[in-house]
Formats: C-alpha cells, sequence, structure tokens
C-alpha cells in the first residue's frame, strides 16, 4: 500500500476528473436539464455541465451561499457557467426550483451526509422524485462506509467522528422506494486517490479533508502512517416511472476511476 498522489494540484484535478467520469456513469447526456441538490463548491456541477453541453442546463441548488465564491471559481475554471443557474432553496422545497417543468435527472454527491437534520432524509428525496419527469432518474452518489485499507478508514473516521450523517444502504434505499421511484440499484464506484500525509495534514476544501488540532489527537498517527485515501462511493439510482414495480436491483460490478 503507498500513496500515489503528493502534489495538491494534481489532488485537485484527479478528484474533478473522477467526477467527471462518475457523472458519464450515472448516465448524464447532452442536451439534459439536471438538478444539483447540495451543490456546494460546485465540483460535481462542473462535471455535470461539462456533459451536457450548449443545449443543456444545470440547476443548482443549496441553502447556503457560504461556499458561492468558490463554485463561481470553478465554473469560470472550466467555462461552463453559461450554461448553471445557482438557486439558493432548502432542499426540502425543490417543487419550485424548476418553475413546475419536470426536469431530466436530479442528482446529488455526498450531500446527505451534510444534512444537519439527518431526520429529514426521506422528505429530501421524496423532493427530488417529485421534480423529475416520467422515466428520469434520480442519483445519489455518497460515501461507502465498506473501507478496504486503513488510508479509506481514516479519511472516513474522519467524517463519521466530525457528526456528519453516514447513512446505512438500505436507509437510502427505503426512502427512494418510499418517494415512489423504482429499479432501485446500487453500484460501487472504486477510485484510485491516494495521497500522501503532507497533502492529508492541508485544508484541502475540494477534497474535503480539514486536519485540526482535534483531527490530529484522533487520527494523526493513522494520517502520518497511511496517508488517506478517497473512498468508494455508493451510487442510488432509481426511475420514476408509474408502470414499474418498485423492484430492487443490486449490481455486483465495481467502477474504477
Amino acid at each position: 500500500m503507498g500513496w500515489n498522489i503528493t502534489d495538491a494540484r494534481k489532488l485537485e484535478d484527479d478528484i474533478f476528473e473522477m467526477k467527471f467520469k462518475l457523472a458519464q456513469k450515472i448516465g448524464v447526456q447532452k442536451g439534459m436539464t439536471v438538478v444539483d441538490v447540495g451543490c456546494g463548491q460546485g465540483g460535481f456541477t462542473v462535471s455535470v455541465a461539462r456533459i451536457v453541453g450548449e443545449n443543456g442546463s444545470v440547476l443548482s441548488v443549496d441553502v447556503s451561499e457560504e461556499y458561492l465564491a468558490e463554485f463561481i471559481g470553478n465554473l469560470d475554471k472550466w467555462r461552463v457557467g453559461h450554461l448553471v443557474r445557482f438557486i439558493r432553496r432548502d432542499a426540502i422545497g425543490l417543487c419550485s426550483v424548476s418553475a413546475g417543468e419536470p426536469v431530466d435527472m436530479v442528482v446529488s454527491y455526498r450531500f446527505l451526509e451534510e444534512l444537519k437534520r439527518p431526520g429529514h432524509m426521506a422528505n429530501i428525496v421524496k423532493e427530488m422524485a417529485r421534480v423529475v419527469k416520467e422515466g428520469g432518474k434520480v442519483c445519489i452518489v455518497e460515501l461507502s462506509t465498506r473501507t478496504r485499507n486503513e488510508a479509506e478508514e481514516t479519511y472516513v473516521r474522519l467524517h463519521k467522528e466530525s457528526g456528519d450523517s453516514l447513512f446505512e444502504p438500505r436507509e437510502i434505499v427505503r426512502a427512494m422506494k418510499d418517494a415512489g421511484l423504482d429499479d432501485v440499484r446500487l453500484e460501487e464506484f472504486a477510485t484510485d486517490i491516494w495521497f500522501s500525509p503532507e497533502l492529508a495534514k492541508q485544508d484541502l476544501g475540494f477534497a474535503q479533508v480539514w486536519f485540526d488540532a482535534e483531527v490530529e489527537r484522533s487520527l494523526g498517527k493513522l494520517v502520518e502512517l497511511h496517508g488517506m485515501k478517497y473512498p468508494s462511493l455508493t451510487i442510488f439510482t432509481g426511475v420514476r416511472d408509474a408502470r414499474g414495480r418498485g423492484r430492487l436491483l443490486k449490481s455486483s460490478h465495481t467502477f474504477s476511476t
């Protein structure tokens, strides 16, 4: 085992490229209208916008403007700002973001883990299902907690110990089915983003990593020994289709970046 990234710029580029491949994997296509829920700094928004292109659009939703400057900076960097509209809105009130017009896809990238009120998760999933058109998809991407090595475990522990809401897969599946989504699927998306202790000790917003005094006390020795590895991601996909039977399909495939 060992880290393969020692430079912050390469780490940022690799994470952006991973998100682009992920957006392709979940089925984002040219010309689509996509709602990105909990867009944060816009890393996943950029990937979606790069794919939908000039005939598509992205409606990026976040409850706060805390990261708006970084969000705009990322759009400018990739020259996709004209394809994206930022909407400040609580995810429980998504029905107004598309002016009543159903959209092709609703996506979220590591959004549920950020919920301050985990009890709202099921209602948020229902809102995501409400705004997608019949035959459209809802795709939720979250960290997998099935770690494979110490470097992944350290990354996951960082988020667990900070109070993030790392839901069990069955909880998200149940919420999607209760929201009326059919053919709910789970797939693992593996990554090869393993960064050095020196990087893991920096404040890296794009990697969702920080290293304060509390983290140093709890995880410092593990970071020094193993660095950190961006864990695999779990993709939850459901289709809005009134003719469907609401069955759960679990894929055995693993997709690598």
